[in-house]
This record gives structure tokens, sequence and C-alpha cells, in this order.
């Protein structure tokens, strides 16, 4: 029993290593958290993925309580394809001004579906 209990976490421990490693490995990370657009990076409305709270466009701001809501990014990849995401970055990056190539924006999208 211990020699089965020993083998399942060492897979599980394998498994999850190269898991992690994948995405650190993604271009598109580094574009997440350093591409800086008029306001910041994408971390800095989707902080690891999550929202931050709302966006008020008037003050070009996040705004706990007033604005429109920013949506989580966590588990997008299985909600949206990969050509609906990159529909979505292209939009932030012509509203946030993104200065972001056509191969940047496919890296930015297939970390983002990691997420």
């Amino acid at each position: 029993m211990k020699l089965y209990s020993c083998c399942f976490l060492i897979i599980a421990y394998f498994l999850l290593t190269i898991s992690c490693s994948i995405a650190k490995d993604l271009p598109g990370k580094d574009l997440f958290y350093n591409s800086k657009g008029k306001h910041g990076s994408c971390n800095h409305c989707h902080v690891n993925g999550n929202s931050a709270g709302r966006w008020d466009f008037e003050i070009q701001k996040i705004d706990e309580e007033d604005g429109k809501k920013i949506p989580s990014l966590k588990g997008i990849g299985k909600r949206k394809d990969e050509e609906q995401i990159i529909r979505s970055i292209h939009l932030m990056k012509k509203m946030f001004s993104f200065k972001l190539t056509d191969e940047q924006i496919s890296q930015l999208a297939e970390y983002v579906g990691t997420l």
C-alpha cells in the first residue's frame, strides 16, 4: 500500500511540475505582465488573471464601485476559443494603446488561454 502511495505522489508531483513549467515558458506570460499600454499591463486590471474591480471609463481608472466590471480571465480557455481571445486582445490593444505585433498577440492569447 505504501508503494502505491509513493508512486502516486511521485507521478502527481511530476505532472504538476510539467504543467507549471509549460505556463512559465510561454512567451505570452511575459507580455501579460510586462507589455505596457496607456494604463499599465494586462496584469494591472486582471491581477494574475483575476478581476481587479471595475473600470471607470470617465476617470480612466480602476474603481471598486463605479464602472464596468473587469472580467476574470480564469478558465477563459475553456469558455472561448483562441480566435475569440485574439479578437478581445485586439480590442484591448486599440482601447488602451498596447503596442503588440500579431505574433505577440497570438503568444498572449495562448498564455491567457492557460489561465
